[in-house]
């Protein structure tokens, strides 16, 4: 998967189908919504896919897609995200790339991000939790800001 998007809310599927389709081309019966377990074995391949959380989950919407929806937008998975927490008003968490699984990037609603640390034993229930951030984020200035040591940085 190349991209996995986590929301803090819901993009409603209306909309997101209709943004996909103006801004980058994808068909809006190409945009699944809903639960993997719920799509029929036969279906085609959705180009995207909107994935409710399981229960009241942080950042329990997740984005996903793969090469059809890199070639439809053509942005990597933190331009996207930026992209669409701009439109829909949402906060989004992505890889960060490193090593540290509990390390995220957070994209604010106004599009400014930066790496935070998440709780993991929230997170090994599937609820990925902002502990603070590692750096300044202008657009979240309510979160504390906690440099990891320099021992602890990515090399």
């Amino acid at each position: 998967m190349r991209y996995r998007i986590h929301f803090e809310a819901e993009l409603p599927a209306d909309a997101l189908r209709r943004f996909l389709l103006t801004e980058y081309g994808v068909a809006p019966e190409s945009v699944y919504v809903g639960r993997v377990e719920d799509r029929a074995v036969d279906d085609p391949r959705p180009v995207a896919m909107l994935t409710p959380p399981d229960a009241d989950e942080g950042f329990g919407w997740i984005l996903t897609g793969d090469t059809e929806l890199a070639a439809a937008t053509d942005h990597g998975e933190r331009d996207l995200a930026v992209t669409l927490a701009r439109e829909f008003g949402v906060r989004a968490l992505v890889d960060d790339g490193g090593i540290h699984p509990d390390r995220w990037v957070l994209v604010s609603t106004d599009g400014s991000s930066g790496r935070v640390l998440t709780d993991s034993d929230a997170a090994a229930d599937g609820d990925l939790r902002i502990v603070h951030a590692l750096e300044p984020i202008s657009g979240e200035p309510q979160l504390a800001v906690v440099p990891p040591p320099d021992w602890a940085r990515d090399w």
